[in-house]
């Protein structure tokens, strides 16, 4: 099929936004709107009339987005070796900075720190500076600087300095040093030093200016101040660019996502065309007279309304549970009622609460009716000790520089260098001027370091040492990986720390995965090498990627964690003053408007039937306390709600039994197979 025959198949403003090809354009793609399609038939086209693909550039917010539209793009083209550049916003960066670091004062063998590895580095600075305040963790100083590196600059008065701000004003110009000191950079540094070198570097920014004509920004909505730096430098005042998004969508306002950088975009870009996509080919039309009764009461909005041709649906359920625990039985008493009678998977079926917190009722409530359940947003893999452990290994290796991952691998497996004997290499590498596995090599020469101890130093330096040539080649790392971790005894070093066999294999499972994504990793790199590996594991890691494939029965999922997501049946639960809106953004109207956004969101997940609930009493602070309904269920038009009771109306003992009749036959079909 060539490009006219798909672009025939779209609605009219889906063709408008596929065919403009200059000048700003903004494409305000309500949910559902199938604006991944007209974002990639939009490249395709380009391409088609006759722009050079390495000069188009396409920009997400996750690999998995990144990935999916370069697939799309590429299967509508003919030429397959030439695609436009699509990646994620810090992964492009990354590309730029791994170039041209240099021109900014850092080695271009830089190493990226995860959160952990930050929060042991913000440890070491207030321990270092003799900061004993207790009354808040290293946590909140990293967040802060986090903030800071995203546009919310310290608050200081000159009658009050709140004690955060007077940490976090102490530790940040140690922590930027320290980190720079360390080579190392953190995941909000690949966007903020890429604008500062653009900024500083005119010539630079002239250079990727000319390679990228044209420029494709997905998700508009959620970009935070640094990112609207970014793309205002690279795009230019003329330039051709066109964001994708929705206004009513924006809901990371908490983590530094402006909204006022999609409402602006026209005063940004004179002469911005705008293209609404309102046809929405997810949900039910009553679903989506519900997310459009809510939503229009917010003012700080662009107007739009979502339609449908797929009929109107099931009305949108509403139900008032006595607590929570009886709101975590009726929803699953219900989920298993509508699987069985419409032949559903339990797959296509979400629970969704206002915070991963509110997941224990429904785990506890499936798990005792013995229903299949994933929760999203667990502990990660690349969190786990073993992989931090051995990717501090790698990290060292990379960049000889980075003290902080040099400590952790000195004790995993422990080798004799204790809390004294690392002081000591600390202060004389400090001393000396030199990087700490330098110090490590020369380790005899400490006057006072036990014979053992720096005879363990000296080990680890050769190891090291012996074990970076071998991954310099850039060949067989996955074997090189595996020869360390054996020379080392890292699987007995970590079974001795994890007593029971389960915990063991699950351990040894992992350490299995981390070798078997170096070597995949490998297979699929043109050059590849270990930077390039670790680069691509930080990445991963940072965006908190879910993997579809692991998701298996009841999807468990907080309202944030939904978007992007659909599923055929959707339950929003705790649909409460206090929690939705929360309580600590309800003193504001930019706070209520964007907890609206939430809840919008929330609905528009819903593809056939939605379930809304909400309790009469809730626990807080162990306690049950009275509770209200949302403000925002007033919002939806009455006309396309039902207003469940217990049993509808029904006998209880009727429905009861019912209910447990299904449940028989379920369990006797999941016997049987």
């Amino acid at each position: 099929m060539d490009i006219y025959e798909r672009i025939a198949r779209l609605n009219q403003r889906q063709k408008e936004a596929v065919m403009h090809m200059d000048g700003p354009l903004l494409i305000l793609a309500g949910a559902g709107s199938g604006k991944t399609r007209v974002i990639t038939m939009r490249a395709a086209y380009l391409i088609h009339r006759g722009i050079k693909p390495d000069s188009i550039l396409a920009v997400t917010f996750t690999n998995k987005a990144a990935k999916e539209m370069k697939e799309r793009v590429k299967g509508m083209i003919r030429k397959k070796r030439n695609t436009p550049v699509v990646s994620t916003f810090h992964s492009f960066c990354l590309h730029i900075l791994r170039k041209e670091i240099e021109h900014i004062g850092y080695k271009q063998n830089f190493t990226i720190y995860d959160t952990s590895e930050q929060v042991s580095l913000v440890r070491d600075i207030l321990s270092d500076i003799k900061f004993h305040d207790e009354s808040f963790k290293a946590e909140n100083i990293l967040e802060r600087i986090s903030k800071i590196k995203n546009g919310f600059p310290l608050q200081e008065t000159d009658d009050f300095i709140n004690p955060l701000e007077k940490a976090t004003s102490l530790i940040y110009p140690k922590y930027l040093g320290t980190m720079k000191t360390l080579n190392v950079l953190d995941f909000d540094d690949l966007l903020l030093l890429t604008v500062k070198l653009f900024k500083e570097h005119r010539d630079i920014l002239k250079k990727y200016r000319e390679e990228f004509r044209y420029i494709m920004i997905d998700e508009y909505q959620d970009t935070n101040r640094v990112q609207y730096d970014f793309i205002r430098l690279l795009a230019g005042k003329g330039g051709n660019i066109c964001v994708v998004g929705d206004d009513d969508q924006s809901i990371y306002g908490w983590r530094g996502a402006d909204i006022n950088n999609i409402l602006d975009f026209e005063k940004d870009f004179p002469d911005t065309i705008i293209v609404r996509l309102e046809q929405n080919y997810r949900s039910f039309d009553h679903i989506l007279k519900a997310a459009n009764g809510v939503i229009q009461n917010n003012k700080k909005r662009m107007e739009k309304t979502l339609t449908t041709k797929r009929g109107h649906g099931p009305k949108v359920n509403i139900f008032k549970a006595l607590d929570t625990e009886d709101e975590a039985d009726w929803v699953i008493n219900r989920l298993i009622t509508i699987k069985t009678e419409k032949d559903l998977q339990f797959d296509d079926i979400a629970v969704i609460y206002r915070a991963n917190t509110f997941s224990r009722p429904f785990e506890e409530a499936l798990r005792r009716q013995r229903v299949p359940y994933s929760v999203v947003g667990g502990t990660g893999y690349f969190e786990r000790r073993e992989i931090k452990d051995l990717t501090a290994y790698l990290k060292i290796m990379a960049n000889p520089s980075d003290d902080l991952s040099l400590l952790r691998a000195a004790n995993a497996p422990r080798r004799g260098l204790g809390t004294s004997a690392l002081d000591q290499l600390s202060e004389y590498a400090h001393a000396s001027g030199g990087t700490l596995l330098n110090t490590f090599g020369r380790a005899n020469e400490i006057s006072g370091l036990s014979k053992k101890a720096a005879d363990s130093a000296n080990s680890l330096f050769d190891l090291i040492g012996k074990y970076r040539k071998m991954f310099d080649k850039g060949r067989e790392m996955g074997d090189s990986l595996k020869q360390l971790i054996e020379e080392i005894n890292y699987k007995d070093y970590i079974i001795s720390l994890y007593k029971t066999p389960e915990a063991s294999y699950r351990r040894n499972e992992n350490i299995e995965g981390l070798i078997e994504s170096v070597t995949d990793y490998e297979k699929k790199e043109i050059s590849p090498s270990l930077l390039g590996f670790l680069q691509a594991m930080a990445l991963t890691d940072m965006l908190e990627e879910r993997d579809e494939k692991e998701r298996r029965g009841v999807t468990l999922i907080s309202l944030h964690s939904s978007k992007g997501l659909e599923f055929p049946v959707v339950f929003i639960s705790g649909v409460e003053e206090d929690m939705l809106p929360h309580k600590k953004s309800a003193d504001s109207d930019e706070g209520i408007e964007e907890e609206r956004r939430l809840f919008y969101v929330g609905i528009t997940r819903a593809m056939k039937e939605l379930f809304i609930t909400y309790t009469e009493f809730r626990a807080k602070y162990g306690k049950k306390r009275p509770s209200a309904p949302s403000r925002f269920l007033e919002e939806i038009p009455e006309n396309v709600v039902k207003r469940l009771d217990r049993f509808e109306e029904t006998d209880p003992e009727e429905e009861r039994a019912y209910v447990k009749k299904l449940y028989a036959e379920l369990m006797a079909k999941l016997d049987g197979k």
